[in-house]
This record gives structure tokens, sequence and C-alpha cells, in this order.
């Protein structure tokens, strides 16, 4: 314990070090916010950048009292508006004992207003930039530095008397069948099986397969509809739940329950437990008499592991959206409620349906490597793809809450292996059952109280935080009918920190250079609608075009035609439907 107290007090001494070195020599960049008084701006209207420096620090004004001192000062970088000269607030004059002169600055929260001369024709007033020059003081003044300010999420919102182009497009009704739908359903849920959220426990059904190629077909058959009644099971909650959801108001989406923390942390939770059991640490078994039982029922507990497959199998597959599951399920969502339970049945089937297949032809099950002593190693193997899953899973769940919330949650899941390490030595298989059930019970407790009592306040603080980059605009509906009205071209892109195929869209095509400057060539406005979290006016956009959820793109041309582009992008799709916008004006 001395050694502890040591090690404890030297690191605070080395922290404080350093934050005592930072603070006397450097400055962390003021937070700025650009916004416009009006939300589309013209000639005669102002653009304002809002300057937060941090606590205990100042800059110099647009004056200063000595040649060796830096003014601040803006410059603007947009070819398409003409701004008039900076009008700074009034400084406060501070004498500065170290330095011998008075000092004009400016700390804290300030404003700095730049008048719109002249606005082009059919320009963007968001891609104007600022170039942001300041020098800091504090005892001492540093160097000046410039930091570059762009449009993010925040800006003004000024009234429109456009009627909301959502509320026109929902009422169109699809007139494409139920059977083409259902077809959709069924093709987009076998899909899913090859999806990236989904591989890493199909090759755990995989090793399953493998270790029952000698049982009996009507055993096999059995196992495939015990994992399609699992499947069928979860998407009978999901649709339970969506139309009670419907049934209270709420809009609600394919992969929904992503956008609850609590779901994602107890998701990690579970896989990160699961790879565990893979890895030999802890075993889970149950009482001796019940185990026997179920020896006697022609190996009923194996039935019961491919129920709870496909149960995971749900549970994992629902963030990505595969191609045709997109579109059956946007309609599922705007049906009658038989027809939202015909869809989701539909889904389930097409989830289900390869290990329907397998289990009815169990021949090609006997074609797979035969069981022997590999599996062991094999099954060690299998936690690895786990792992990179609970990886995602924490990383979403940072996205959702934030960084403290994610390392309490990380510090409870490290407390989760600590309770399954002593289970594999307390309790393990031929031991009484009751340590069992009172470590987990134990830690179940415990996970409840730190959620309740430590995690969750951390989540509603980092909730708030901005997500959308520098160059798109955040989606809300009233900015994007002020930009229709002006005749304006937009792409709105649907994501979601969870949808590993928006993360591919993303790589792909909006951080291809290429792309990027065709879309600066083309003048059109990108949007972003964050759907990490629930998102009530990105769930309306999604249902007026027929979609439930992300990846959603959406091409409007300055006339208002909508191009709904498909789930997975590619590069040439997205370059032709830009192209037309400049055949078409």
């Amino acid at each position: 314990m001395p050694f502890l107290w040591i090690a404890i007090f030297l690191t605070g001494l080395a922290i404080a070090q350093e934050e005592a070195s930072i603070s006397l020599s450097n400055m962390a960049p003021p937070k700025t916010e650009l916004f416009y008084s009006q939300e589309f701006p013209e000639a005669g209207d102002t653009l304002y950048m809002k300057i937060v420096i941090p606590q205990g620090w100042s800059i110099n004004s647009d004056k200063v009292q000595d040649d060796f001192l830096i003014p601040s000062h803006v410059e603007p970088i947009a070819d398409g508006i003409e701004f008039g000269a900076a009008l700074w607030p009034e400084p406060f004059a501070l004498y500065n004992e170290i330095l011998k002169i008075e000092l004009l600055l400016l700390q804290d929260s300030f404003t700095v207003a730049l008048p719109i001369n002249a606005i082009s024709k059919g320009y963007n007033p968001y891609n104007a930039k600022l170039k942001f020059t300041y020098q800091a003081c504090s005892r001492i003044c540093l160097a000046p530095r410039t930091i570059e300010v762009s449009f993010g999420e925040s800006f003004s919102t000024g009234s429109t008397n456009t009627s909301s182009l959502n509320e026109t497009k929902k009422k169109k009704k699809n007139s494409k069948s139920l059977l083409i739908y259902i077809l959709f359903a069924l093709l987009g849920g076998l899909l899913l099986n090859v999806m990236p959220c989904v591989l890493p426990v199909l090759f755990i059904k995989i090793f399953d397969i493998m270790r029952r190629t000698g049982e009996t077909r009507r055993n096999m058959f059995k196992w495939g509809l015990a994992t399609t009644g699992g499947i069928l099971f979860s998407f009978a909650i999901i649709a339970a739940v969506v139309l009670a959801a419907r049934l209270g108001g709420d809009a609600v989406g394919w992969g929904f329950q992503f956008q609850h923390p609590a779901y994602t942390a107890a998701m990690a939770l579970c896989i990160a437990l699961f790879a565990l059991n893979l890895w030999g640490v802890f075993e889970i078994w149950m009482p001796g008499n019940i185990l026997k039982a179920w020896e006697n029922q022609s190996k009923r507990e194996g039935f019961y592991g491919a129920f709870a497959y496909g149960i995971l199998l749900v549970l994992l597959s629902t963030p990505c959206s595969a191609p045709f599951l997109g579109t059956a399920v946007g309609f599922a969502f705007a049906a009658s409620n038989f027809e939202l339970l015909v869809i989701f049945f539909s889904l389930a089937m097409g989830l289900a349906l390869p290990y329907l297949l397998l289990s009815a032809f169990p021949g090609w099950a006997k074609k797979l490597p035969r069981p022997g002593e590999w599996m062991v190693v094999f099954k060690q193997f299998l936690g690895f793809p786990l792992l990179l899953t609970f990886v995602w899973l924490l990383w979403v769940f940072y996205r959702q809450a934030g960084i403290d919330a994610a390392l309490s949650l990380s510090i409870i899941i490290c407390a989760a292996a600590f309770f399954a390490w002593l289970a594999g030595i307390l309790a393990n298989p031929g031991k009484p059952w009751w340590r069992f059930a009172f470590l987990w019970l134990v830690f179940a407790l415990i996970y409840l109280l730190s959620w309740s009592l430590w995690i969750k306040p951390q989540i509603n603080i980092g909730t708030n935080k901005e997500r959308t980059p520098s160059e798109w605009l955040s989606f809300s509906q009233k900015k994007l009918d002020s930009l229709q009205s002006k005749g304006i071209a937009v792409w709105v892109n649907g994501t979601a920190d969870w949808c590993i195929t928006c993360k591919v869209n993303e790589k792909n095509i909006f951080e291809n250079e290429k792309i990027k400057r065709i879309f600066e060539e083309s003048f059109v406005v990108k949007m972003q609608a964050d759907y990490t979290n629930p998102n009530k006016e990105a769930s309306r956009l999604f249902a007026a075009y027929g979609r439930s959820g992300v990846p959603f793109d959406l091409l409007l041309s300055p006339s208002g035609e909508a191009i709904l582009m498909p789930e997975i992008l590619y590069a040439d799709t997205v370059v032709r439907a830009l192209t037309l916008l400049t055949v078409n004006p």
C-alpha cells in the first residue's frame, strides 16, 4: 500500500507540473461559432462570429497600443460574398506589470459582426469561412496564431414562410404491391447474413454446424427450426415495440434500439462476456439435475443454444441496412399494422433461410471438416472477431454518451471480466451451482447501481456534443426548405455512428477528393442528419421518401426534383447523379 500512495502522489505531481506549464506557455484555441442574422442571408444582413476565450486568458482587441503587439482581425474567405469591415466590441484596458504597458483586451465571450454588402446569385453562403488571427495574453503575451473558422452544426434559426417539403412528400403512397415489398424483405434479410455486423457471430454458428455433422437429419432440422424460432421471436419483439411506439405517437425506424446508449452498453457487456466464455475463462452451466433432465431429452440443450443464437443474430444485424432492406422496412413503418407484421416476418425468414436450408440438407454440412482437437483452438480463435465487435460497440457508446461515460462503462466491463474469472475458479461445472448464481447476481446488482448512479448522469452531459463535420450543415427541415426556396441543390445524408454501412459510404464516397470537388463544382449544399441518437426530424424525412433508417442519401435539384440514392453508394452512381444537375440546371 505505501508504494501505491507514492505512485499516486508522483503521478499527481507530474500532472500538476504539466498543467502548470501548459497554463503559462499556451492557450487552447478559443471556441468559435458562425451564424447569420437571417437563416438565408441577403445583402444588408450580417455574419456573426461568436468567440469564447478560455478562463484566465484574454486576446488583444482589433486595436493595440504598441507595435510589438498584434491586433486581432478576421479575413473572410468567400468569393461569392462581399463583406464590409468587421465590427468589434469595445475592449477593456488592463495595465500589465511585466510588460509595463496598457493592453486593450477582450475576454470571456463576445461577438464580431461582418456586414454583408452583396451576395452572388446561386452562391451558397454556408461555404463562407473566416481566418481568425489573435494574440493571447495572460501574464505574458504569446506569439500570434491564425485559425480557420467554418460553419458547423449551429447557425441562426430565422423565420421562413415556405411550406414543409416533408409534409407534402410523406403523403405520397408508393404504388408497388405488398408482394414486391415482401420479396425485398426476404432478399434484405438474406443479405444481412453477410453484412459486417453479423459476420463475427456467423463464424461461431459455422463452428456449431461442423460440430454437429454426425447428427441425424431429424436433429439437424430441429436445430435449424430452433435457430429460426429465435430469429422469429426477436423480430416479433421488435415489431411489438414498434407498434407500441406507433400508438404512443413516436417515430421509430430500423435499428432504433441502437439509438439508446443503455442498449449499446448492454450489448457491449454481453459480447465481452461471450468472448471470455469462448476463451475458456468461465463456463455457463446449469445445476446437475436440470442438466441431466435435458440430456435425457435428446440433446435438448443444443436446441436452446440455437434459439439463443437466433436472438443474438437479430440483435447484431439491426444496425446494418442491406440492399432491399431499407425499401421494405420503409414501407412497413409507413403501412398498416398487418402489413408491418408481414414485412417483419419476411425479414425474419430471409435471415433464417440459410440455417433452414443447411439443416434440411445436412449432406452439405458433411462436406465441412470433421470434429477434432483443432476445434478447441478454433473455438478460442472465434473470440477475436467478437472482441472486434466489442471494440466497435464501445466506440459507438463513446460517440453516443461521451468519453466520461465510455470510460466508466469500460471499468464496469473490467469488473465483469473479474467476476467471469472468479466464476471460472469458484463456480465451474461440478461445484455448487449457488456459487455461480450468487456471483452473477452480485455483479448484476453492481452493474445496475453503477449505471443508475454513475454512468447515466455522465450520458446526459456527453450527448450534447457537436457531431456534424465542418463541411456539412446539420439537417433541419427549416434549413432544407430555405435552401430549396432559393433554388439551391441539396444533398441530404442520413448517418449514424452504429451504422457500419454508413461508415463505408463516408470513407469511399464523401472522403473521396474527386467527389468532394464535384460537389463544389455542382454548387450542392451538403446536409447531414445524425441518427445516432433519436432524431424525429430525420425519421420524418426518411418516412417521406419510403425509408425507415440509415444509410439514407437524397439529392434534391434546385427545382425540388428528388433522386433517392441506394443504401450502398458507388462513386459512379454519385457522380452520375451530380452530373445531372449541371446538364439540367
